[in-house]
């Protein structure tokens, strides 16, 4: 998995090479705009989640407000790479011969390349059968376990009144004081259940807690971490405090590794909330998870 985002950065490369050797080649400014659309066509493939679905969605403001702002970024990476070719052919002295469509070439190559590599679309995937491992360990069979699945919740339960603005830390001392009564698999167990239930805020960084604590992360059975995240919400908040917690686990334990989410889920997340609160830890996360790759560990 690791070599397939190495591969992943390989092909983006080529999408930054096309307008560098346009400058080189002293090629002129008019051929910026093809660049520009190739490279909103690669957001376009490459993150559809950042766009609307919809045909009605693109009638409104905030739909032509992202396209607006992208672009800007966009057209300014183009005509820097534009200027950085220029002056690098400036300071050599001589100008390549070449096609001024070798360079286009080059970038457009980058689109397929890069999809047939990266599906944007496998994370919505990989939370589905997320979704479908939760509800199998949250249903036990065995009279013992339902017996200890049913303390669990009762322990638990008060977090459900607490307030949204309610800090981590005292949540921490009711899970502190819960484990005295309840079994740790059994408590990760009853929070996934509330948070496919829908959890108040409370339930939710409770679950975080719970999930992303090194000690708990190696001795609960299953991908603790995994799961959680495919149960955390959609609030860059929530996502910057697990994607922090887990980051200074990552490196306590060689468990915690084969236990978290795979760089294909962290890129896809660190993607969708890019200029939040949550792309910095999320950012973190990734390199944490790459650090602690084992030497041997499945590609």
């Amino acid at each position: 998995m690791h070599n397939r985002m190495r591969w992943l950065m390989g092909a983006t490369a080529l999408l930054y090479i096309g307008p560098l050797l346009a400058g080189l080649g002293g090629f002129g400014w008019p051929l910026v705009p093809v660049f520009l659309v190739l490279f909103l066509l690669w957001q376009f493939i490459l993150r559809p989640q950042q766009w609307p679905r919809q045909f009605h969605e693109w009638t409104q403001y905030p739909a032509w407000a992202t396209l607006a702002s992208n672009a800007a970024l966009q057209l300014l990476f183009v005509a820097l790479l534009f200027g950085v070719g220029r002056g690098i052919g400036g300071a050599l002295g001589f100008v390549p011969l070449y096609t001024e469509m070798l360079p286009v070439a080059i970038s457009f190559l980058s689109i397929p390349l890069a999809r047939l590599i990266w599906n944007p679309w496998k994370p919505r995937g990989v939370n589905d059968f997320l979704d479908h491992a939760i509800d199998q360990i949250a249903h036990p069979a065995n009279p013992v376990e339902v017996s200890e699945m049913n303390t669990a919740r009762r322990m638990i339960a008060p977090l459900a009144d607490l307030p949204d603005d309610t800090p981590p830390a005292a949540i921490a001392q009711h899970l502190l004081a819960l484990s005295a009564f309840a079994e740790p698999a059994y408590v990760r167990t009853a929070l996934f259940e509330r948070a496919r239930a829908g959890a108040n805020r409370a339930e939710i960084i409770a679950l975080i807690l719970h999930s992303t604590d090194p000690g708990l992360i190696v001795e609960v059975p299953g991908d603790g971490p995994t799961l959680a995240m495919a149960l955390v919400p959609e609030d860059p908040d929530l996502i910057a405090l697990y994607a922090s917690r887990l980051a200074e686990a990552m490196p306590q334990h060689a468990e915690i590794w084969g236990k978290s989410p795979s760089f294909d889920l962290l890129e896809a997340a660190a993607a969708k909330y890019i200029n939040t609160r949550a792309e910095t830890p999320l950012r973190d996360l990734i390199a944490a998870t790459d650090a602690a790759q084992p030497e041997d560990g499945l590609a």
